[in-house]
């Protein structure tokens, strides 16, 4: 069996050309008109192929789509990356999802994950999930997914991010490989550090099966901000979920640190275990698989989670916003 470290790298070395596998090519664009003429010619493409296609970009983005398509828009599937992809890690399923979905066609996908505005945390999340796309997608059948950057509004750290992430870039009306992919090496997704907690932090330890006293905790804290009740749950579920983990996957014990930032409820689980698997709760488990359900579900319910782990032990960051 290859071990993580080998698959990443196959996925990074192996990457399918243009007419077969998976093909993840990048879109440079400035402004409306540049949006436009970039992705219509792939999108028309694809229907006079009569390939399904999924376009998951912002709400703007998707009325200009639908004016310019006129008729042909009812042809193209649309969701609003805002809502879809404001954690990254969700949108594996989801392209996996439309893959199943159509399992007798080549499909293809438009996707702007990375939008100005996007915080620092989000855009390296979003660089850390395209580069796992070309893991989760390598071996499978023929689809295209072209993933949208407007230089207009995005700096040179997040276009040089996907050149590194994407074997692809669209160039004079067709595309060619990027040099800084082919010449960089597929990183490991917990791999790094998070910037340090601030020093109003509140910090738990919690050991054993019992997480009454913790999750009493997080609800009584989440109380006090302006996040929704309902959501509040949300976060307290996943808290739950993530010390239940640190409990029996990361040595029996661990630490929970929570602070707000922004209106964004922060909340991080220390342990002293290792995760190994690179796309840990990006894939949905199966029924009878005992491991990897928590982080499957905080993914779900939380606005992003960051993961970093190593032989010292892991940290899952989650973040929850007011709005």
């Amino acid at each position: 069996m290859l071990s993580s470290s080998d698959l990443r790298q196959k996925a990074w070395t192996d990457v399918s050309d243009a007419h077969s596998g998976f093909h993840h090519q990048t879109l440079f664009y400035a402004g409306a008109p540049g949006f436009l003429s970039g992705t219509l010619p792939f999108i028309t493409d694809a229907l006079s192929s009569a390939e399904p296609i999924l376009v998951i970009v912002g709400g703007p983005q998707i009325s200009l789509l639908r004016a310019s398509l006129g008729a042909d828009a009812e042809r193209v599937s649309f969701a609003d990356m805002h809502l879809v992809g404001r954690n990254p890690a969700r949108l594996i399923p989801v392209w996996r999802q439309f893959l199943d979905d159509h399992q007798e066609h080549p499909v293809r996908g438009v996707s702007e994950s990375v939008w100005p505005g996007r915080s620092e945390a989000e855009l390296t999340e979003c660089e850390r999930n395209e580069s796992l796309m070309n893991l989760a997608f390598d071996g499978v059948r023929a689809w295209r997914l072209l993933c949208l950057y407007d230089r207009d509004g995005l700096d040179e750290q997040a276009i040089a991010a996907a050149r590194r992430s994407h074997p692809f870039i669209t160039h004079n009306g067709g595309y060619r490989r990027s040099a800084a992919f082919a010449q960089g090496h597929a990183p490991d997704p917990f791999e790094g550090l998070l910037p340090p907690p601030p020093s109003r932090a509140i910090e738990l330890p919690f050991r054993g099966e019992d997480l009454t006293p913790l999750r009493t905790n997080v609800r009584g804290w989440a109380a006090g901000s302006r996040v929704d009740p309902e959501r509040a749950e949300l976060l307290v579920l996943a808290v739950n979920e993530l010390a239940t983990n640190s409990v029996r996957h990361g040595g029996g014990a661990g630490v929970l640190l929570m602070w707000e930032e922004d209106e964004t409820l922060i909340c991080e689980v220390r342990d002293s275990g290792r995760i190994e698997e690179p796309l840990i709760g990006r894939s949905r488990p199966a029924p009878d698989r005992p491991s990897g359900r928590g982080l499957w579900l905080v993914n779900q319910v939380c606005d992003l989670v960051q993961i970093r782990s190593d032989d010292s032990g892991s940290v899952v960051r989650i973040r929850l916003n007011s709005l």
